[in-house]
């Protein structure tokens, strides 16, 4: 039996500190940097929004002395609640010991049949930790993306169902993508992204640039697209690139992500998305523990809890595609 008998086994982050740090790397969204994250949000977040009117200070100054303050900024604030979740799991640990020495010893055949080997945890603790870490990376995108085929235990309010919810998101009428209409599709959402979003990145490079966010298939289907027609989409001219990976329209970022609905894509800047967290706070605690009595001391116990929310700051300022 591997070792997985530990009266109990806390791991915080003053103990293990880098376990929720290794989670927050999982996520696809905010591992590639798409989105600001904010920890330590227990309860509610509120943001300030500082906006100076017109964009403008200057005056023109007559050399009379003449004293004419102006009162152009003014603040805006937005409150964000975070949603309780928590993980409350148990398994039987003959069932674990089983299915994960049979992985062990599959791995080993692979690897006495000349296979590359892949790297198996150590132990049962270790693999039941691990894909843990993989399940909550999964669970924080689909919170963060939301959207059809997104909900997490009946839970759907990521980006795209607020996205859909807004009265102030710029809508784009979507078709069922494919290799032959994908590139005008992609230069629909391009034409809908608003002229200041557009010139943030262009003249303040400080600010994060715009970005459209494509599920794997239209990924796939654009790739196609821009390889196929020689001469019409050559993926030299300086409408559509393809380098180190990435596709880009007019030099804004096609960027494919996990758990995006087909036929679905919205545009937004970095700047413009916030994951709210209390993940890497103190207080948060991952626990597993074995049964300490007759009955249950033929299982295994996870239980922990965190919170999360996705929000977009100036709604206004996004474009969303969707059937």
């Amino acid at each position: 039996m591997a070792n997985l008998i530990n009266n109990t086994i806390s791991f915080t982050p003053k103990v293990m500190p880098d376990w929720y740090y290794k989670v927050l790397l999982k996520p696809n969204f905010i591992a590639k940097d798409y989105i600001r994250v904010e920890p330590n949000v227990t309860k509610e977040a509120v943001l300030r929004k500082l906006v100076m009117a017109n964009n403008t200070v200057s005056q023109v100054d007559n050399r009379d002395c003449a004293w004419t303050p102006k009162q152009r900024f003014s603040n805006d604030t937005e409150t964000f609640t975070v949603k309780n979740w928590k993980i409350n799991e148990e398994q039987c640990l003959e069932e674990l010991d089983s299915i994960y020495s049979e992985n062990v010893l599959s791995e080993f055949r692979n690897y006495q049949a000349g296979a590359t080997k892949t790297i198996m945890p150590n132990d049962l603790e270790t693999a039941v930790m691990f894909h843990l870490e993989n399940s909550l990376g999964a669970d924080i995108d689909r919170i963060i993306i939301g959207g059809n085929g997104n909900a997490v235990d009946g839970i759907q309010n990521g980006l795209i169902d607020k996205a859909l919810a807004s009265s102030n998101t710029i809508k784009v009428s979507a078709v069922n993508i494919d290799a032959t209409n994908v590139l005008s599709e992609i230069q629909k959402v391009y034409d809908a992204i608003p002229n200041v979003v557009i010139n943030e990145s262009l003249y303040e490079p400080e600010k994060a640039p715009v970005r459209i966010f494509v599920d794997i298939n239209t990924y796939r289907y654009a790739l196609q697209a821009l390889s196929g027609v020689a001469g019409e989409y050559q993926v030299v001219l300086p409408s559509w690139t393809y380098e180190g990976g990435v596709i880009r329209y007019m030099g804004v970022e096609v960027a494919l992500v996990n758990y995006m609905p087909a036929n679905t894509m919205f545009a937004a800047s970095r700047d413009n998305m916030i994951f709210f967290t209390d993940l890497l706070s103190d207080t948060k605690e991952i626990r597993v523990a074995h049964g300490n009595d007759l009955k249950d001391e033929s299982m295994v116990y996870i239980k922990g809890n965190y919170r999360a929310e996705a929000a977009f700051v100036f709604e206004d300022e996004v474009v969303l595609y969707s059937l």
